[in-house]
């Protein structure tokens, strides 16, 4: 059964049951701030406002998905509400936090408002203007789009879709098998774990830089004035090195901008970059310690504690996190 509430101030408000499943969570918020955490429950959902200023907070549930918005909802897309936002912003303010169950689908949008989130096992659409945002322990796809706030992320398992105009974006300790970047003057920077990988990335003036234990690579680099790095070597500009194992593609060391390639080993990294004038950094981090098989080849279940506590550890395989892709409002489908 459909219900809804016009919150204007301090409310709690359950919702789900062993037959009405929380499968989805879309909220929408202006400014204040927003939480979402996951509970050992299966089912239900909790939302706790503790402040609201200017517009009634609507909250609405219907049996399946539960949206919390600072802003009427007439089923538009993440882009439209948005840009409503943005037209109302001034005074509007709440501070919600939601626990949801870990295996719900979740959209969260803001425009000055910081994001936490923690805990979520089916994705994550992130979407801010100007709001930090906060994102921990998720598995599945990941997109991040902020205008300008910067986001800091980190235990991320799953694909990353990650668009700045602005904001600096960090992850951390993370296994993202394949990653997606656009940026305008952001920088973007990724510290993985894992060994194998595909990075596409776009980037105006913003630099890109990615850390990961991989044992070769294929890069593909198009710049205009940016310096492209790979493990210590100069794709375009000044030479910093010699002739690595696998050998120079169709622009050597020291060469002008333009258009390059550079293999080496295995081609476990595979790297397509495109820039105008930011720098793409490609480093070769340690290798990950072997796990008690003896693997050389630990995933993030196979790090201590004391690195990210209750982080993924307990992550699915591989296969189940691929499919386990979003299909929110403003999302792209892999």
């Amino acid at each position: 059964m459909a219900e809804q509430w016009l919150v204007d101030g301090p409310r709690v408000i359950d919702v789900g049951s062993g037959r009405e499943r929380v499968e989805k969570v879309v909220v929408g918020i202006i400014g204040g701030r927003v939480n979402v955490v996951t509970h050992d429950d299966g089912y239900g959902a909790r939302v706790e406002v503790s402040n609201v200023e200017g517009l009634p907070l609507r909250v609405s549930w219907d049996g399946r998905t539960l949206k919390v918005m600072h802003t009427k909802d007439g089923g538009s897309t993440v882009l439209d509400t948005l840009r409503r936002l943005v037209e109302q912003v001034s005074g509007q303010h709440a501070d919600v936090s939601i626990s949801v169950p870990a295996s719900a689908r979740a959209t969260v949008s803001t425009v000055t408002a910081p994001i936490v989130v923690s805990g979520l096992r089916r994705g994550l659409a992130a979407n801010t203007v100007s709001g930090e945002m906060t994102i921990s322990d998720v598995q599945g796809r990941s997109t991040i789009n902020t205008v300008s706030g910067a986001t800091e992320c980190a235990d991320l398992v799953g694909d990353a879709k990650i668009n700045s105009v602005s904001g600096s974006v960090t992850v951390q300790s993370s296994d993202i098998p394949r990653a997606r970047i656009n940026t305008v003057s952001g920088e973007v920077a990724l510290d993985l774990v894992n060994t194998h990988l595909d990075v596409q990335s776009n980037s105006v003036t913003g630099d890109v830089t990615i850390r990961a234990p991989f044992s070769g690579y294929a890069v593909t680099a198009t710049s205009a004035t940016g310096q492209v790095i790979v493990d210590g070597q100069s794709l375009h500009g000044a030479s910093s090195g010699s002739m690595p194992p696998g050998g120079w593609g169709d622009c050597a060391p020291g060469g002008s901008s333009g258009r390059g390639t550079l293999r080496s080993g295995d081609e476990s990294l595979t790297l397509r970059a495109n820039s105008v004038s930011g720098d793409v950094i490609l480093l070769r981090a340690a290798a990950p310690a072997a796990g008690p098989s003896g693997s050389g080849d630990a995933g993030p279940q196979d790090r201590s504690p004391e690195v990210s506590p209750g982080g993924p550890q307990d992550a699915p395989a591989r296969d189940e996190v691929r499919e386990s892709s979003i299909d929110d409002e403003g999302q792209d489908t892999p």
